[in-house]
């Protein structure tokens, strides 16, 4: 995908009324400021349905399939294309501060031929349909090559190199209509095209959080990166700052009700020590609820970690709507008028954070933040809703 620079859209909301607690959530949560998703569709909410997705917390155990097709046979040695792959495992584990471990191994350690051509399943943009039949028959035959199904919760299938299968992509099960292989119903797999040789093993990360539930956060019309610029894998695999937002970490169960500072009624206000996304414990959010699906949400991110490569250290400020569909910008990064322009590389809101004595007011909604202090790795931010 090209990379495309845009300001972030602020959407004009009206004012509405907020329940009181509790918002009991599927991941624990009871903060009025946990808002609840749209459907069962991967979303912004915290109510996450974990038998349509996984659970996130603790050890999965990932069966790697090598698929090569009968116009495509396997390129190079499967050892390459794990190598590829694995550093997500120590990227997940760092992102989710030791929560959520990827336990890769192959299945079978070879390439296994697939029945078809590899154009006959949809290549980059398949239908649930064709992407049903591909994860069916890889599973199948590596069932009958000897793996154990049973034993992954689950699955990347990883294409030859020289196959017509270009895009990467996740599958989730239909409880209506499972694959069924030897008696194991298969739940979730991510197939892995030939892009991931330009992605890299960041590719599998963004997949990965798809199955744990997350929406892109990207465009799927237009300039893509216009929503959240390069500060979520989710919204851009290649962006600066790929740490997973803070508001995912939550909705994860990374990120505990403790170190969420939520103000929801009007007339109120709080300050919160905000400790870097990127680092272990502290608090992370600061969030102002402002409707029944929106919040505004502040957090501090710092170029350490998985955002070593960060064009921008401060506070991120952004909107979350989760009414709002997968693509379409359920997340949109606050841009700062004030920051500095972008060096080469670097996107308008890759530079939106906000520092010290900056202040950001939403008139539409009487939302503000200030920011009050800030040092290498926390900064102190006050939230007012009027």
């Amino acid at each position: 995908m090209p990379v495309l620079w845009v300001l972030a859209v602020l959407l004009a909301l009206t004012a509405t009324a907020v329940p009181a607690p509790p918002a009991h959530a599927v991941n624990g949560s009871t903060s009025p400021c946990a808002l609840q998703g749209q459907g069962t569709t991967v979303n912004e909410g915290q109510n996450t349905d974990y038998t349509q997705f996984l659970d996130p917390l603790g050890v999965k155990n990932v069966g790697i399939v090598y698929v090569d097709f009968p116009d495509a046979a396997g390129a190079g040695d499967v050892a390459d294309y794990y190598n590829l792959l694995s550093p997500a495992a120590d990227w997940v584990w760092n992102a989710s501060y030791g929560k959520t471990g990827l336990s890769m191994r192959p299945v079978v350690n070879r390439w296994l031929r697939m029945p078809s051509a590899s154009n006959a399943y949809g290549t980059s943009s398949p239908t649930y349909q064709q992407h049903t039949r591909y994860v069916t028959d890889a599973l199948r035959t590596a069932a009958e090559a000897g793996a154990d199904l049973a034993r992954y919760d689950l699955f990347y299938i990883v294409s030859t190199a020289h196959s017509r299968v270009t895009g990467s992509h996740t599958w989730y099960w239909t409880p209506t209509q499972p694959i069924v292989i030897k008696g194991t119903t298969i739940h979730w797999a991510v197939t892995f095209g030939t892009d991931m040789w330009h992605w890299g093993y960041k590719v599998a990360a963004h997949e990965t959080a798809h199955v744990f539930g997350a929406p892109d956060l990207y465009a799927f019309s237009g300039d893509l990166h216009r929503y959240a610029g390069g500060w979520d894998v989710m919204g851009h695999i290649a962006g600066a700052a790929p740490q997973y937002f803070g508001w995912l970490s939550w909705k994860f169960g990374w990120t505990g009700d403790d170190q969420t500072v939520c103000v929801w009624q009007n007339r109120t206000q709080n300050t919160a020590d905000l400790n870097g996304v990127e680092y272990v414990g502290g608090t992370k959010l600061l969030v102002v609820r402002t409707g029944a699906n929106t919040a505004y949400v502040a957090e501090a991110r710092r170029k350490v970690h998985n955002d070593s490569g960060a064009c921008s250290s401060g506070v991120v400020i952004y909107k979350v709507d989760t009414s709002v569909p997968n693509g379409q910008g359920p997340i949109r990064v606050v841009s700062n008028p004030d920051a500095a322009a972008p060096p080469a590389g670097c996107g308008t809101l890759d530079m939106a954070t906000w520092q010290p004595g900056q202040t950001f007011y939403d008139r539409a909604t009487n939302v503000q933040f200030t920011v009050r202090s800030a040092d290498a790795h926390n900064s102190v931010v006050n939230a007012v809703k009027w």
